[in-house]
């Protein structure tokens, strides 16, 4: 009798356990929805409502936050936090902290495209999503989010808010730009799946942002409402595109962006993370995503300056949003909530579906089994030989060449009188110091076109435009100066440029009096020496160009050059990434 019962239960549990694994990205296991079942179960209609809650941690402000924070915690019961700046050692401290405070273990979230270094100090930057964007070989982008996952677990970091898979169409676009892959669906979704792979692999959830696209608009949603002008059927074939293949391949979170996109909502007072059409119609139901949704931050003007604090919150959950991102006012949003549902305006069965994907999320992230954190010697993780090695290697592979008349590149005499001419900024010094690894390169400093004729003794010219890295919205245009000094450059000469910005520098540069030319995307030390290397062949060039630029230069154009053997400098070894990288 006892195993008759035993394989009844099994008949009702299988079943369900099969369908939940088809249906949510987010299943692991039936002890997992036995986990999930008794934590639900446990708790009152007010604490449930709380896990919809995710608010704005700092860990650079004073005991007044902290206090208001354990409030938080403590009375309105929210479901997780998003650290923002910017102390590792506190960031885990506190975390410790408001863990051991909390009945149902917190979701602690970040933005971190580019690995924790988008928020904390001290930690090095991995290269942009459109520098990402021009390699060919995906694995790096994997290790990328392999490497931002094992950052994440040091610090208690369960859920990071990337990657973009916005489909960068407008090189105008003041937000999106070098955080997007760049603008071929098919290659933003790949590199996109590769890089949640990676996370995933280290347990930590991604979210494909920012749902519909956030691609086609010249406006910040940080600041407005930015229109999307696309018809429906352009916007599923190239912004929506990423989203499906994202899907597909199981992404366990999707972020919708503040957007006012009339293809898929009429209404233009209706922003696209309060529009039910959009959410629970459009990408819940046709597009059948069963994973999380997650507003962006909803403190930003794009949705903040419409209503109230509280009142966007409920309304983003009447929309089909599982979770409410960087609220202003959890309180009223909250009570905004269980009225509606004490009312029957909101189904029961609508605040459960939400809190129990919330709650498989906190279970296959390990939540279940939280252990206190140790904040000795974090920045070991944070900074890991294995990361410095991956960033190396990332720019050099990046590396695109889109000129190379008579195979200027790369560099074959030595001997010859080369000269180096800087534009822009004065951080040049790591791409003089490596070119000066190979032959005898003298910097010569022209600040303006009258001045050409310094360059009457050389035989080749090296230049190269080195702008802003400090952020990812910096201006990538050179000025008017450095054009003319480039048009300028002696006909009877070998030029060669460098750009150390984004690929949209090259948009309105005229290279009609360039022999070769050369795209580092950002203006680092390993974008530097990845481009010496190449001028001179110590490395192959490989990248391909992540965008379409204009009429002549498209999206994955790239020309390969081969590395020269006759050569004896040797790039830093690539620690945990494979053989030594030694050309000689």
């Amino acid at each position: 009798m006892k195993r008759i019962i035993q394989l009844a239960i099994l008949t009702i549990i299988l079943p369900i356990a099969s369908q939940a694994q088809q249906l949510s990205p987010l299943y692991k296991d039936t002890i997992q929805l036995k986990w999930v079942d008794e934590k639900y179960n446990s708790m009152s209609l007010e604490e449930k409502v709380g896990q919809l809650f995710i608010v704005a941690a700092y860990t650079n402000r004073d005991s007044i936050h902290e206090n208001d924070i354990m409030k938080l915690i403590k009375n309105e019961h929210i479901g997780g936090l998003i650290f923002m700046q910017d102390q590792a050692v506190k960031q885990i401290d506190l975390t410790n902290k408001f863990q051991a405070n909390s009945k149902v273990p917190l979701l602690i979230g970040v933005d971190g495209e580019w690995g924790l270094a988008m928020r904390l100090k001290g930690v090095e930057r991995f290269p942009w999503n459109m520098t990402l964007g021009a390699l060919r070989d995906n694995s790096l982008i994997y290790q990328v989010g392999k490497q931002i996952g094992i950052q994440a677990n040091r610090v208690g970091i369960q859920f990071n808010f990337a990657p973009s898979v916005d489909v960068n169409v407008n090189p105008n676009n003041p937000i999106i730009g070098n955080r997007s892959f760049g603008s071929n669906p098919d290659r933003v979704a790949e590199k996109g799946i590769a890089y949640m792979n990676g996370m995933k692999e280290q347990n930590v959830l991604s979210s494909a942002k920012h749902f519909p696209g956030h691609g086609n608009t010249d406006q910040d949603s940080h600041k407005v409402l930015p229109l999307i002008p696309d018809n429906k059927a352009d916007l599923e074939k190239y912004h929506i595109a990423p989203f499906k293949k994202m899907i597909e391949a199981g992404v366990q979170s999707i972020m919708v962006a503040h957007l006012n996109v009339p293809a898929l909502e009429p209404d233009p007072k209706i922003p696209s993370t309060l529009s039910k059409k959009i959410i629970t119609d459009y990408l819940k139901g046709e597009l059948g995503f069963k994973g999380i949704v997650i507003t962006d931050a909803l403190n930003m003007d794009g949705v903040a300056k419409m209503y109230p604090a509280g009142d966007v919150d409920y309304r983003a959950f009447v929309a089909g949003n599982d979770i409410l991102l960087f609220s202003q006012n959890v309180h009223i949003g909250k009570q905004k909530i269980i009225d509606a549902i004490q009312k029957g305006e909101i189904s029961e069965a609508r605040l459960e579906e939400s809190v129990k994907k919330i709650l498989m999320a906190k279970y296959i992230t390990g939540l279940n089994d939280l252990k206190p954190l140790d904040p000795t010697n974090v920045f070991d993780v944070l900074n890991s030989p294995e990361n410095l090695a991956l960033t190396t290697k990332i720019f050099e592979k990046a590396t695109t060449v889109v000129k190379n008349n008579d195979k200027t590149l790369p560099i074959k005499k030595v001997n010859q009188k080369i000269a180096f001419v800087p534009l822009e900024q004065t951080d040049y010094e790591p791409f003089l110091t490596h070119l000066q690894k190979y032959a005898n390169v003298e910097l010569v400093k022209v600040d303006h076109p009258s001045k050409i004729n310094l360059l009457n003794d050389f035989d080749v010219i090296i230049s190269g435009a080195f702008l802003s890295n400090e952020t990812v919205y910096k201006p990538y245009k050179l000025s008017d100066n450095s054009k003319s000094i480039l048009n300028a450059l002696p006909k009877n000469k070998k030029k060669i440029f460098s750009l150390f910005t984004s690929a949209y520098g090259l948009k309105d540069l005229d290279l009609s009096n360039l022999d070769a030319v050369t795209v580092q995307y950002q203006n680092t030390k390993d974008a530097q020496a990845a481009a010496a290397q190449v001028i001179f062949g110590a490395i192959d060039s490989e990248g391909t160009l992540p965008v379409d630029i204009n009429q002549n230069l498209k999206e994955g154009q790239g020309i390969v050059t081969k590395h020269i053997k006759r050569l004896g400098f040797t790039a830093p070894e690539n620690v945990g990434l494979g053989k030594k990288n030694s050309q000689k």
